[in-house]
C-alpha cells in the first residue's frame, strides 16, 4: 500500500508526524505501553478510577473508529453518574487497596500510570502535568480494523482535548520511547488515531467519519445484550473468523504437518539442515480428517461478541454476550440443583452435561487413535462400554461442592474423610449406580476403599468421602435464599453453568491462619486480610437465550 496523502481536513501543518528511527526491542513498544495504559489501568486497579470520573465526557472511541473494525477494548474513565456511585461505594470497603497502590482519593488516575509506565527512565524530560495532561481525555481504546488487507491494522484511539497540544505531547512521547518508522498517526477532532503505518492511520480516521463502528447494527446488537456499558468495554465482530480461520489453517500446518498438498514445503529440502537434530512436521494425508475441523466449524457460525466490566450493586461484574456458540455450551439448567446445596456451602461448580459429550469425548479420542487400540484398552480396564456407558455415569448434570464446615488449624485435617467435599450426579440413579457398580465389580476396586462414601436418592448419587457432608447433600439445602448467593448469581434459574464461592466464611480464616502459620510476615497477613474482609462472594453464569450465549461474573461485597 502506498503511502496516503493527509486528510484534505487537516491543515497542512498539522499532518500526522512521522516518527524518526529509533533501536528496535523493548524501547519499540514503549510507546503502546503509554498510550494504551489508560485502557490497562483498570484492569489492575480498576477501583480506583473512579476517582477519576467526576470529570469529562465527549464521544466513545467507537465513535472514531470505522465499522470495519474487528476488535477493540475501550475504556471509559467518564461513565454513567450511577457507575461513579457505584464504583466509589465499592472502593471505600477497601482499606488495603488504596495503601498497596499508594494512591489517594484525590488522584488522577492517569498520571498514576503514567509515572509507573515511565518509572524506568526512559521518558525522563516528559512531565505528565506539563506535558500531558493538558491533552490527553478520559477515554482510549486498542484493536484492530479491516482495511482488507491479509491481516487487520493495529489501532490506537486516545480521546484528545486539544489537537495542538496533542501533536506536541504525543509526539514527545513518540520521540522517547523509539517507536520507530512504522508508527505513524492521525490527529481528528475529539481522538488521536494511531497505526503502524500513516496510510493505516489516516484511512482508519477517515473511515470512522464516514461510518463508525458506533452506528454498526451488529455492534449495537451485541453490546446491547451485554448490557449497560461500564469502565471497560470490548467487542469482536464476525469479520474477525477469517483472520482467525488463516491462524488455525497456520496452526495445523505447524502442529498437525499440513495438508497432502504442502508437502512441496517439507520434501527433505528443509533449511533446518540434516544436523540441526530438528525435523519437519509430517505431512498429514489427503485422507486423514483435519483434526481443527470442529473448531473451524464452530468458528463459521460465530456471529459477533461484546462485552462490558461495570461496577454496579454494590460490586464489580463482566458481563458479555455472543452469538453463534449455542451448540458448544450445555443446555441443561442447573440453578435449582445449586438452589439446593447446603446453606453453608462456600464453593460450587455446576453444569449441565451435554447429550453428546460422551459421543464428542469417545470420537475425540479416536481422533488421536485411529487404530483405536487405546480406545479399547480403556474398555478392558475399567469395564465400560464407550460412549454409552460414560454417558449415563456422567448423568444430566454434575455439581461439585465444598461445605462450609471448616477446620480451626488445616493440620487438623488428618484424611480426606475430614474434608466436606462431595460430587453430586443428577439423572436417574438407578442407572448411575448401575455403571458405578459394573466397574467396581470389573476391577475389584470398592468406592467405599478409598474411602467414598455413596448416597443420594432416586435422583442424584452423591460421592463424598464424609459421610456426614454425603447425608447433608442427600437433603434438599436453602443455599439459593441466602443473599450472598443470590448477588453472586442473580440468573441461577436459567443458568446451564454456575461458579460460587463464599469469601465470608470460617475458611477464610483458616486460610489466614496457616498464611501465618507457614512463614507468611503479620503485615502479609493483615493486608491479605484488609482486602478480602469486604468481600462477600464471587459468582460465575452462563446461560442461553434463544441463540445468544451470556456470562456473566460478578464481585459482591459486605
Amino acid at each position: 500500500m502506498t503511502d496516503a496523502q493527509p486528510p484534505s481536513y487537516l491543515p497542512a501543518d498539522s499532518q500526522s508526524e512521522v516518527l524518526g528511527t529509533a533501536p528496535s526491542g523493548g524501547r519499540r513498544v514503549l510507546v503502546i505501553g503509554l498510550v494504551a495504559a489508560l485502557v490497562v489501568a483498570v484492569l489492575g486497579s480498576g477501583a480506583w478510577a473512579a476517582y477519576s470520573f467526576l470529570f469529562g465526557g465527549g464521544p466513545q472511541p467507537e465513535e472514531a473508529l470505522p465499522s470495519t473494525t474487528v476488535a477493540v477494548v475501550s475504556v471509559d474513565l467518564n461513565p454513567s453518574a450511577g457507575q461513579k456511585i457505584n464504583a466509589i461505594k465499592t472502593i471505600r470497603k477497601f482499606p488495603g487497596l488504596k495503601k498497596s497502590l499508594g494512591l489517594n482519593t484525590d488522584d488522577d488516575l492517569r498520571k498514576f500510570i503514567f509515572d509507573k509506565a515511565t518509572e524506568s527512565g526512559d521518558c525522563k524530560g516528559i512531565d505528565f502535568d506539563k506535558n500531558v495532561k493538558p491533552w490527553i481525555g478520559k477515554r482510549a481504546a486498542f484493536g484492530a480494523v479491516d482495511l482488507g488487507g491479509d491481516s487487520p491494522a493495529p489501532v490506537i484511539a486516545l480521546q484528545i482535548s486539544d489537537r495542538d497540544k496533542a501533536r506536541t505531547g504525543f509526539s514527545r512521547i513518540a520521540d522517547c520511547a523509539g517507536a520507530g518508522d512504522d508508527f505513524k498517526w492521525a490527529i481528528g477532532d475529539d481522538y488521536l488515531i494511531a497505526s503502524d503505518s500513516q496510510a493505516h492511520a489516516d484511512t482508519i480516521l477517515s473511515e470512522g467519519q464516514k461510518k463508525s463502528l458506533a452506528d454498526d447494527p451488529a455492534y449495537k446488537r451485541w453490546h446491547g445484550e451485554a448490557g449497560d456499558a461500564g469502565v471497560i468495554n470490548f467487542y469482536v465482530a464476525k469479520r474477525a473468523t477469517k483472520y482467525l480461520s488463516d491462524v488455525l489453517d497456520q496452526l495445523g500446518s505447524d502442529v498437525f504437518g499440513g495438508s497432502a498438498d504442502s508437502s512441496s514445503a517439507f520434501d527433505g529440502s528443509s533449511s533446518l539442515g540434516e544436523g540441526s537434530g530438528l525435523s519437519a512436521p509430517r505431512v498429514r494425508p489427503a485422507d486423514d480428517p483435519d483434526p481443527l475441523a470442529g473448531v473451524k466449524d464452530q468458528l463459521d457460525k460465530f456471529q459477533g461478541l461484546a462485552g462490558t466490566v461495570r461496577f454496579a450493586g454494590g460490586g464489580m461484574e463482566l458481563s458479555f454476550a455472543a452469538g453463534g456458540l449455542g451448540k458448544v455450551a450445555p443446555t441443561t439448567p442447573v440453578g435449582k440443583q445449586v438452589a439446593a446445596l447446603p446453606a453453608d456451602t462456600v464453593f460450587a461448580l455446576a453444569f449441565g452435561v451435554p447429550k453428546n459429550a460422551a459421543e464428542n469425548f469417545t470420537e475425540g479420542f479416536k481422533s488421536g487413535d485411529p487404530s483405536g487400540g487405546a480406545l479399547g484398552f480403556v474398555e478392558d480396564q475399567i469395564g465400560l462400554r464407550l460412549p454409552e456407558d460414560l454417558q449415563t455415569v456422567l448423568g444430566d448434570s454434575l455439581t461439585l461442592s465444598l461445605g462450609g464446615d471448616a477446620p480451626a488449624d488445616l493440620s487438623d485435617i488428618q484424611g480426606f474423610e475430614d474434608i466436606p467435599v462431595g460430587l453430586v450426579i443428577h439423572g436417574d440413579a438407578a442407572k448411575i449406580r448401575s455403571v458405578i457398580t459394573k466397574i467396581e465389580d470389573h476391577t475389584g476396586v470398592r468406592l467405599s476403599d478409598i474411602p467414598i462414601v455413596v448416597a443420594g436418592d432416586d435422583s442424584r448419587v452423591v460421592l463424598s468421602p464424609s459421610k456426614d457432608y454425603a447425608d447433608q447433600l442427600s437433603k434438599k439445602g436453602s443455599l439459593g435464599s441466602k443473599e450472598a448467593f443470590v448477588e453472586a448469581v442473580p440468573d441461577a434459574e436459567r443458568s446451564t453453568v454456575v461458579a460460587y464461592l463464599d469469601f465470608d466464611s470460617s475458611w477464610r480464616e483458616t486460610l489466614l491462619r496457616f498464611a501465618g502459620d507457614d512463614g507468611s510476615s503479620a503485615a502479609d497477613v493483615q493486608t491479605a486480610d484488609d482486602n478480602t474482609k469486604p468481600l462477600q462472594s464471587l459468582g460465575i453464569s452462563s446461560w442461553l437465550d434463544g441463540n445468544v450465549s451470556h456470562v456473566l461474573v460478578k464481585i459482591s461485597t459486605d
